[in-house]
């Protein structure tokens, strides 16, 4: 849409014609050539008017040629519309599926305890910065945090700075 206006006005402003008095064209001592609407009164019987007929106006054939860019783009702009539409229709309007969240609290504790003894195991291949060797893939299973399952360290409370609130 924005693409749109901005091209009608474009072609609007290029088809207004340039509004001007009359410009005139004169070379001073220096050799220098001047425009202007005034001529100084030294330089006015060497002065000539400069005719601005065509400079800036638009032929019809480029009229022609910008209106029908306009309309095939108008076209494209509204046949994407369309098909946003007809995709945003398909789409199924059900709200997604939360991630797998365990129901039990078994359930629960025992992904919890394959997720800490993954750490556990990748925890010596682990790298200052952070990363993993890649032989840390070769003798431990990557385990995902379980969703909506959360286990604190057992040495939480000996750390002031996270124990929980009392």
């Amino acid at each position: 849409m924005a693409r749109e206006t901005a091209l009608l006005l474009l072609f609007f402003s290029m088809s207004l014609p340039a509004r001007a008095d009359d410009v005139f064209r004169w070379i001073d001592d220096d050799g220098k050539v001047h425009y202007g609407e005034s001529v100084p009164g030294r330089y006015k019987q060497n002065a000539r008017k400069v005719d601005l007929t065509g400079v800036g106006g638009v032929s019809d054939a480029q009229r022609q040629e910008a209106e029908a860019r306009l309309a095939k783009e108008k076209a494209k702009v509204d046949s994407l519309q369309r098909a946003r539409e007809e995709k945003a229709e398909a789409a199924p309007s059900a709200t997604p599926s939360p991630p797998d969240v365990p129901q039990a609290v078994d359930e629960c504790q025992d992904q919890m305890k394959k997720y800490l003894a993954s750490q556990e195991c990748f925890a010596p291949y682990r790298r200052a910065n952070g990363s993993l060797r890649p032989e840390a893939f070769e003798q431990c299973t990557d385990v995902k945090q379980p969703m909506g399952c959360f286990s604190p360290p057992s040495d939480i409370t000996d750390r002031p700075y996270l124990a929980p609130p009392p």
